[in-house]
């Protein structure tokens, strides 16, 4: 189960979840996204994924300058592989879909279950993260889903994924794409929003 992915939240990315007119202020315990969010308090970049068939697994990640970041692609026979290029049409990330997925992200992460690179914590409250050597976590918090780094006395905030009526939503702060973060968050996005089980 995605804990991401579930709970009361209308997502059309996830045809899994339910739909709730009510829209509160606050996520689920499992950080289901509501469309209504306030604005990053940090510097950032704003990535966005424009679907192309109803789903993020499928979709265009445009950047600043309306640039074409990057494109997600799944195979629509099978639905085996999505596949992350970047602007130069270069595989940067591949999932595959198995029961229990996996996840490889090129030089950066190596192929690993997703339930071990995005592991769940024993409280169920956000997920674990490792890239770039560096512990980070994903936590729910007021219809976002924020990563902030770990093992440091405050946690610093990198970035956080929302999604409104238009869309998800990557948002970085400039340090977390100079340390290498940017590949990482797109492929932590496209699993968190997938809808799909990564456990």
């Amino acid at each position: 189960m995605n804990p991401y992915a579930q709970g009361g939240w209308s997502n059309s990315y996830n045809p899994n979840a339910v739909n709730n007119p009510s829209w509160g202020t606050s996520p689920s315990l499992y950080g289901a996204l509501p469309y209504s969010t306030p604005p990053l308090t940090t510097p950032e970049l704003t990535f966005t994924f424009s679907v192309l068939d109803g789903t993020i697994l499928n979709s265009r990640v445009f950047g600043p300058k309306s640039r074409t970041y990057f494109r997600i692609s799944t195979d629509s026979a099978s639905s085996g592989f999505t596949v992350v290029q970047n602007s130069k049409l270069e595989s940067v990330a591949l999932i595959e879909w198995r029961s229990h997925p996996i996840v490889e992200i090129t030089n950066i992460v190596s192929k690993r279950g997703t339930s071990q690179w995005l592991a769940l914590s024993p409280d169920k409250t956000h997920r674990i993260m490792g890239a770039r050597g560096r512990g980070f976590r994903w936590v729910p918090s007021q219809g976002y889903i924020e990563l902030y780094s770990t093992g440091v006395p405050t946690p610093q905030l990198f970035g956080r994924i929302s999604q409104d009526q238009s869309g998800v939503k990557l948002e970085l702060t400039g340090e977390a794409v100079h340390i290498g973060l940017l590949e990482v968050c797109v492929t932590s996005a496209v699993l968190l929003m997938s809808g799909r089980n990564i456990d």
